[in-house]
């Protein structure tokens, strides 16, 4: 993880969740999207499997994201 999302809060910043495609992320992870959307607004840290890598996938995505801006 960056050094500007080493200490991430949850839940994620709305403009943190704004950067992610739920919908992508669902069809990845094979569940709906608002299910992703609840994983994003989560104010602890997954445990589960699934949860877990959503919020894997969408830091990295965020990382990507402020890298490029």
């Amino acid at each position: 993880m960056s050094d500007h999302l080493k200490n991430i809060t949850l839940p994620l910043s709305e403009e943190h969740r704004k950067k992610v495609n739920k919908s992508t992320l669902a069809a990845k992870h094979e569940c709906s999207g608002s299910y992703v959307s609840r994983v994003l607004k989560s104010e602890r840290f997954p445990t589960k499997g699934k949860a877990k890598a959503i919020l894997n996938d969408a830091i990295k995505i965020i990382e990507v994201y402020n890298q490029q801006h």
